[in-house]
């Protein structure tokens, strides 16, 4: 089960991480600006935003299978569509299609842990579901621009969307509701009214909020590291992506390892591994804005890797959270809040952080700014609760 949910989250990932390797080739058939370019890479995202919420519902009403079924086999037919696309706007229509789809597929496979899953185990069975991103970011990355070298983007985006259409396959093949929930009574039906009272919870709306505060280091890392890399220090640009590549290395460590912590060390206890994340992260991104341009490029490695760690690391563990607060019933809605606030971040940050650096002319203010805004987290960790174990 654990391998289906992996799987069906690479299928869906895997083009909406690979798409910013494509956009010169998108920029050269149509002669787009880049801020069309960005707004083609970025349309995925706008899918997810808007359907967030409603995805936790259908997961709610409907469970998990259907949904990890429906999620990668929506987004591979829809990418589909979108390799015969005659002009931009209809290539980001469909991605934007493509990204409803993928709002199903998070909160299904995060449920699935939580059903499957004992608590003692469900910190590192997160953590391994989690890691699909990154790998699927790394093998988009890799294999996306030498499947269009041959056969240009469209050809590509086919590619990806088969990876896709197979992952739904293999759901379908292979997932089965737990013996526990197949037995269980018929859950009591969810509805919009679930979402006011989740709200109303503060521990619930303390941890929805950690999302997008601690998701705003994750984008600007992600976004920024790999430029400011080649700025700060002047390497070639090759090498500035391999510190980018070490700091997604880094958060595949972290969702792995933050979740075997919280099983393990934490006793199946969320909230002090949350509770270590942010003053971790700030000391890394203030160690980034620190680090003077003679550093040797291993102490850089170190602190891209820890970042990774930390920055990029605690999803897994916050996943897990939000679902064992809002119960099994509940789960796929309070993800899906989640995703909604988190990716809304997503949208903002990045954009943002450019900006500030171009209105201070440094990194180095906006590094420690972004320190100061992950440090501001902790305030919300005395309102969490741990949830009883079940």
């Amino acid at each position: 089960m654990l391998a289906v949910a992996l799987a069906a989250q690479v299928g869906c990932s895997y083009v909406h991480q690979g798409l910013a390797a494509l956009a010169p080739l998108f920029q050269a058939e149509w002669t787009l600006s880049r801020a069309e370019v960005g707004s083609v890479v970025s349309a995925m995202n706008w899918g997810v935003l808007v359907a967030s919420v409603v995805a936790g519902q259908l997961v709610d009403r409907l469970g998990e299978r259907p949904m990890l079924i429906a999620g990668p086999l929506g987004v591979g037919l829809l990418i589909l569509a979108a390799s015969l696309s005659p002009a931009p706007l209809v290539l980001g229509a469909c991605l934007a299609g493509a990204g409803t789809f993928l709002a199903a597929n998070s909160p299904a496979g995060a449920k699935a842990m939580v059903a499957w899953f004992p608590p003692r185990l469900r910190g590192m069975a997160m953590g391994v579901r989690q890691t699909a991103v990154p790998l699927a970011g790394a093998l988009a990355a890799a294999t996306l621009p030498w499947l269009a070298a041959p056969w240009g983007w469209r050809g590509a985006l086919v590619a990806g969307a088969l990876l896709a259409i197979a992952t739904a396959l293999a759901a379908l093949a292979w997932y089965r509701d737990p013996p526990a929930l197949t037995a269980a009574a018929t859950p009591p039906p969810v509805g919009w009214a679930t979402i006011p009272q989740l709200l109303a919870d503060r521990s619930m709306l303390a941890t929805l909020l950690l999302g997008p505060t601690l998701v705003a280091g994750q984008w600007s890392v992600v976004s920024y590291l790999g430029l400011y890399v080649y700025e700060r220090f002047g390497w070639p640009v090759a090498v500035a992506a391999g510190f980018l590549a070490l700091a997604h290395v880094g958060g595949v460590i972290g969702r792995i390892g933050l979740g075997i912590a919280s099983d393990t060390l934490a006793g199946g206890r969320r909230k002090p591994v949350l509770a270590a994340v942010p003053p971790l992260g700030a000391l890394g991104v203030v160690l980034l804005a620190l680090l003077p341009p003679t550093t040797p490029p291993l102490a850089v490695g170190a602190v891209a890797l820890a970042l990774g760690a930390t920055v990029v690391g605690w999803n897994g563990v916050h996943i897990i959270y939000l679902a064992e607060q809002a119960g099994p019933h509940r789960a796929g809605t309070a993800l899906g809040l989640s995703l909604l606030l988190i990716f809304a971040s997503g949208v903002l940050v990045p954009p943002l952080f450019g900006s500030l650096v171009d209105r201070f002319g440094s990194y180095q203010p906006v590094w420690l700014l972004l320190a100061a805004i992950l440090l501001t987290a902790l305030a919300l960790i005395p309102w969490m609760r741990e949830p009883a174990r079940d």
